[in-house]
């Protein structure tokens, strides 16, 4: 598939996933409306990235929106640590600490894969503690994983160091579309099975807890 193509069909998915934080940020009051913000934040700016994309805008959608996107995710990931209780130290703190990394991290070169390794490592830590396959931290952690098969393959690519068939030209960023394809799907079941039992759609989420 091209390139354009592609992009488009990610940018539909990530809109359509879009939907679900939206109407929870409407929803939900306090620390989880504050939660499903950032993820929203998230979604946005990733889709942003998939539409400069498509207009062939390769420098702004690769070297700022994707990085600042992932950027965004880690900060969910971190917000998610305070909610369900594995941190006592406020957001605002966190930010703090976070940030000169971050800053650090987004003039180094293939600073989107460093990013979402990041992103992974917090996931998959929090994916540990739930214990659950079926928990939203495993599930995010199958999403970066996807992902970052996605970066990787097409960095190989990219630099000449593996070559794939005529019809596998774009593989990096069709397994980026599929990753998106999961992420979309993975928050409308959650949110239909949510709706449908009246549980939470984020399990182990502490009310109590201070996002500041």
């Amino acid at each position: 598939m091209l390139e354009i193509q592609l992009h488009f069909i990610s940018a539909v998915f990530i809109f359509v996933s879009g939907v679900v934080p939206i109407y929870l940020t409407l929803k939900l009051k306090h620390n989880l409306r504050k939660l499903t913000l950032i993820l929203t934040i998230f979604i946005l700016t990733h889709a942003i990235f998939h539409i400069t994309g498509f207009f062939g805008l390769r420098f702004l959608a690769e070297g700022v929106f994707e990085p600042l996107s992932v950027a965004v995710l880690i900060f969910f990931g971190i917000a998610f640590c305070g909610l369900t209780g594995t941190s006592k130290m406020s957001m605002r703190n966190l930010a703090i600490i976070w940030s000169p990394a971050i800053l650090f991290l987004i003039i180094m070169s293939n600073i989107t894969i460093i990013l979402l390794f990041v992103a992974l490592g917090i996931f998959v830590w929090l994916a540990a503690r739930s214990k659950n396959i079926r928990s939203f931290q495993f599930q995010m952690s199958i999403f970066l994983i996807v992902w970052i098969l996605g970066e990787i393959t097409g960095s190989l690519q990219d630099s000449g160091i593996v070559l794939f068939p005529t019809l596998q030209a774009d593989i990096g960023l069709e397994i980026h579309t599929a990753s998106m394809v999961f992420f979309s799907i993975m928050l409308w079941l959650r949110f239909y099975y949510s709706e449908r039992s009246g549980k939470r759609m984020i399990e182990d989420l502490d009310l109590d807890a201070t996002l500041r």
